[in-house]
């Protein structure tokens, strides 16, 4: 099974430079790659299957670079061009912009040309880049990606084969969990998570750095320093949502071997909200990727990750007794009192405990059907 980690880099200057190059090299080679094949397309009606070894002898500064992260710029746009034809709805490859300030390659490891050890990782063509390693895995490193941040950061990704396979894990403990904004996450177990908001801590400063850019003449030095000062900025904001949410979800794939949650359309959500500040506060709540960490991380710690009938009315259920009220349709009613059996507790403790219950169901049925099989 494949797994990836992500380092922080700390490239020296001609190290920068070298990155920079094959950003450059990917970006041009992408373009140059995709432009002939619109230009081909026109004249003959056919695809073009072009290589960057093609390009090598027109622009020989490609040959600065390594050989690898250009296949892969070519492996990546062949794909998105060939999906383009089978599914068009999913849009024509676009040209990639030099402005986006995000740039990345991927590289291959072929005869250990990539390791990472304590304080380094070795990279093709550019030999030892300092990294701050966090966290060690063991298996075989497949490919790196480099990437660097409009705040002016670089990191790798090292993906790598598992060396050892995943083993299930027989379940003892089951938790439903339902998301909401006032309260981020709500356990059937009667814990909680708070909503931190992290956008309010950041908002204030954010709206200020964009007033000033406003201001500034667009391209000159100082409208590059306070871009990269709004980019940080966005750095921070998404940095401490993203570490609250995995320290979430480690202690829940950690305690529980069932994990079960509720599907969630998160566009339609946001769309659908009547006020600005609740579509903003859904945005900040990361409700997508909460759930994608709830089912990778209990995928591979050999747990089970059930999500269920996205229209299962979880709110307006009594967990005591199965009897429906759709006057808790109305997010105002915080407080769930069922009229038939009378059952009185928190609506978003009392949706969580369903969740469990179905996530119990769909469970059992799949043990079922692996009896019935065997």
């Amino acid at each position: 099974m494949l797994k990836a980690y992500k380092y922080r880099l700390y490239p020296n200057k001609e190290q920068q430079e070298y990155f920079a190059k094959c950003f450059g090299c990917v970006r041009f080679i992408y373009n140059r790659m995709l432009s002939d094949k619109i230009e081909y397309y026109k004249e003959t009606k056919q695809k073009l299957n072009n290589t960057p070894a093609q390009y090598k002898k027109e622009f020989p500064w490609l040959k600065e670079v390594d050989s690898l992260a250009l296949a892969n710029a070519q492996m990546n746009l062949q794909s998105a061009y060939n999906n383009f034809f089978k599914r068009p709805e999913v849009g024509f490859p676009k040209f990639k912009s030099k402005k986006n300030h995000y740039y990345s390659y991927t590289t291959n490891n072929q005869g250990g040309n990539i390791y990472v050890s304590d304080k380094y990782i070795k990279l093709p063509k550019i030999g030892l880049v300092k990294v701050k390693k966090h966290r060690d895995f063991e298996g075989i490193i497949k490919s790196v990606a480099v990437s660097k941040k409009p705040s002016g950061k670089y990191y790798v990704s090292v993906l790598y084969e598992m060396s050892e396979s995943i083993k299930e894990v027989t379940p003892t403990s089951i938790i439903g969990i339902d998301l909401g904004v006032k309260k981020l996450l709500t356990l059937s177990d009667g814990n909680s998570y708070e909503n931190n908001k992290y956008i309010e801590k950041y908002e204030k400063r954010i709206k200020r750095m964009q007033r000033e850019l406003s201001r500034k003449v667009k391209g000159s030095n100082n409208y590059y320093k306070c871009k990269k000062k709004l980019a940080v900025l966005h750095s921070k904001l998404a940095n401490s949502r993203k570490y609250y949410i995995h320290k979430i979800t480690k202690n829940i794939t950690d305690e529980y071997d069932i994990v079960t949650c509720e599907k969630l359309h998160t566009k339609e959500m946001i769309i659908s909200g009547k006020k600005n500040t609740l579509s903003k506060n859904i945005n900040d709540a990361c409700f997508n990727e909460i759930l994608k960490q709830l089912e990778y991380k209990s995928k591979f710690k050999g747990k089970k990750f059930y999500q269920i009938y996205e229209y299962y009315p979880s709110s307006q259920t009594c967990s005591g007794c199965d009897n429906q009220d759709k006057k808790y349709k109305n997010l105002n009613e915080r407080n769930y009192e069922c009229t038939k059996c009378h059952l009185e507790l928190d609506r978003d403790l009392n949706a969580s405990i369903n969740i469990m219950f179905e996530g119990l169901k769909m469970y059992i049925e799949k043990l079922n059907k692996i009896i019935k099989n065997n």
